[in-house]
């Protein structure tokens, strides 16, 4: 209400799911009289577009190959062709009587999970795709994937092998990466990009969405609304003796 967009600009609004989106839209026509010119949306598909505004439409594809939509299907035909491999053999006990109808539940299961690595641990999918079958923790350090786990590496490098040379660049995480990129070097938007962003209400985000959106500040006005269950800001009411005790020792710590 006071700092109003442009008459023909959509107020863009990020939310957790789908029943936060419809319970604010209603929350702000009865606080404003009206619901207009608003978008609500979640971060994933918020952020696709972001990209596609910053590197351009010809660089980043409308929808990517590894969405969880298109791999499902992706991986409804090639799952057959591999269960020969002696590495799907935990797959192949569960396949093995060739019902189609579990074959598109373990696609949709296993569509879901990768959807989840793209976004939570594209260290481990750089490194399946490079040949590498390990997983790497925290502190970047690499354990080999067990025996029995190794078909998950192998089934990720059967998927981006099943794709055209100019597609296999197109994941989240790659583009993710791009994005970054080209923000931290200062480069121009390829297209217009919205000029203010509202987080509402999301309670906790995976790294890549707050460094997407950290990137995005740079072009955006980006407000966050975080929940919190104290009427006052917390840092207000930690007494002085703890800010105190906290800054200053009374020992410093020993080796070990």
């Amino acid at each position: 209400r006071n700092n109003p967009l442009a008459p023909l600009e959509a107020e863009t609004i990020l939310v957790q799911s789908n029943g936060v989106a419809e319970w604010l839209k209603i929350a702000l026509a009865e606080e404003m009289g009206v619901c207009a010119a608003t978008r609500v949306a979640l971060p994933a598909r918020f952020l696709w577009e972001a990209y596609r505004g910053m590197l351009g439409r010809d660089c980043v594809p409308s929808r990517s190959p590894f969405d969880k939509g298109p791999l499902t299907w992706r991986l409804m035909r090639l799952l057959p062709a591999l269960l020969s491999d002696p590495v799907f053999l935990p797959l192949r006990h569960f396949l093995g009587d060739g019902d189609p109808e579990r074959r598109l539940q373990l696609a949709e299961r296993l569509a879901d999970l990768f959807d989840q690595y793209q976004v939570y641990r594209a260290d481990w999918l750089a490194d399946w795709a490079e040949g590498r079958d390990v997983l790497r923790d925290a502190r970047g350090e690499a354990a080999t994937l067990a025996p029995d786990q190794r078909w998950q590496a192998q089934l990720w490098r059967a998927v981006g092998a099943s794709l055209p040379e100019h597609g296999r660049g197109s994941g989240r995480a790659t583009i993710h990466d791009r994005f970054v990129r080209a923000s931290e070097q200062g480069a121009e938007p390829a297209a217009r990009l919205p000029r203010r962003v509202v987080l509402f209400g999301i309670s906790a985000l995976p790294y890549q969405t707050l460094q997407a959106v950290a990137a995005l500040s740079r072009y955006t006005q980006v407000l966050l609304a975080v929940p919190n269950p104290c009427r006052f800001y917390w840092g207000d009411i930690i007494e002085g003796r703890e800010l105190l005790k906290a800054r200053h020792k009374r020992q410093q710590a020993r080796d070990g």
